[in-house]
């Protein structure tokens, strides 16, 4: 089956689409973009990666902490609009542990690949949309250039995965030591080119790792056993087309669910079973009468959640090219991806 992109030229380097035929047993569709977030404030190359914190008390205040790689982190509410801005320092990569445990005191603690310094970034956040720094000094990185980062959290150990543009993964541990945190580099793991996109898998102890231009690889995250590293899906100059970006994860019972992956040379998201490995589906995000496509992506993120405008739950993904604004984030209602592929698979 023949499937359509549409073809254009944006400024600022954005792709041409083209038309894609692809292989049978990989299924086509596209969904639209139901809002969008309030363009950055920096010009040119600045929205990045975003994270989600799902209020569990009030869903309707879940948050999206999104980078401005320029500048710091700017929170958003499920509207689009935007709560607070913070001057962090060149934060690239953001993730959210949903719940930390400090001192029996629990919070969601937002972590960052801050570039300014080569840090791990460590703040609060609250309800309200506010981030606290929590130290004044952040943990310092051993990665010369620091790029992506992803949090695990397991009832046993909880880390955190930082990359850089060398190819260097670091893993770290992350705890409470008599109520204040504490974080010790446990492992240096090395790829051939840079690595950005991160995402952890607590069920099968598995991390995804995206070397930009090689393919998405699997992981083990036990520090104690082997890497056990496996390729699952590769990048090619036909239908997988380098970058590859952001990489999120639709978690089902069982161990059933989706791995996604921004795509970002062919402007798509590739969608992997989780259980089994093998590519289902790509799909693009197409523009409707108020809202452009998504074009050039690099992170996203995803949150199970039952709101008003969101009921089967959230995807969010960075606009490369937001027509003639500065790049924002555009957030598609999950329930047109899941129908779609249960339509299509």
């Amino acid at each position: 089956m023949k499937n359509y992109f549409f073809l254009f030229l944006l400024l600022f380097g954005c792709s041409i689409y083209k038309d894609v035929d692809y292989p049978s047993e990989i299924k086509y569709f596209e969904v639209y973009p139901s809002s969008e977030t309030q363009p950055v404030s920096s010009k040119d190359d600045a929205a990045d990666d975003i994270a989600i914190w799902v209020n569990d008390l009030n869903v309707e205040n879940t948050i999206i902490i999104g980078t401005n790689k320029q500048a710091g982190l700017d929170t958003y509410n499920l509207s689009g609009n935007m709560i607070k801005s913070y001057k962090f320092g060149r934060i690239n990569n953001v993730d959210v542990f949903q719940e930390f445990n400090v001192g029996g005191e629990k919070f969601p603690l937002v972590i960052g690949s801050n570039r300014t310094d080569n840090t791990i970034f460590l703040g609060r956040l609250y309800s309200d949309g506010s981030i606290k720094k929590i130290f004044k000094n952040d943990p310092k990185s051993f990665i010369e250039e620091v790029y992506g980062i992803t949090s695990y959290n397991s009832n046993n150990n909880d880390y955190v995965f930082i990359s850089g543009k060398d190819g260097t993964l670091e893993q770290w541990l992350i705890e409470d030591d008599k109520g204040s945190i504490n974080m010790s580099l446990i492992r240096t793991i090395k790829f051939n080119s840079i690595v950005e996109g991160l995402v952890s898998d607590a069920y099968y102890k598995k991390l995804y790792v995206a070397e930009e231009t090689v393919g998405l690889w699997e992981i083990n995250i036990n520090p104690n056993i082997d890497l056990n590293k496996k390729l699952i899906l590769s990048v090619d100059k036909k239908y997988f087309k380098s970058d590859f970006e952001g990489v999120t994860l639709y978690e089902k019972d069982n161990g059933d669910g989706y791995i996604i992956v921004s795509i970002q040379g062919s402007n798509s998201f590739g969608i992997i079973d989780r259980k089994t490995k093998k590519i289902l589906s790509v799909f693009r995000i197409i523009s409707n009468k108020n809202i452009d496509e998504v074009s050039d992506t690099d992170g996203i993120d995803l949150a199970k959640l039952s709101s008003n405008k969101f009921p089967k739950g959230l995807f969010v993904a960075q606009d490369g090219c937001n027509e003639n604004q500065n790049q924002n984030f555009k957030f598609v209602d999950l329930t047109s991806i899941l129908n779609s592929l249960d339509t299509k698979n």
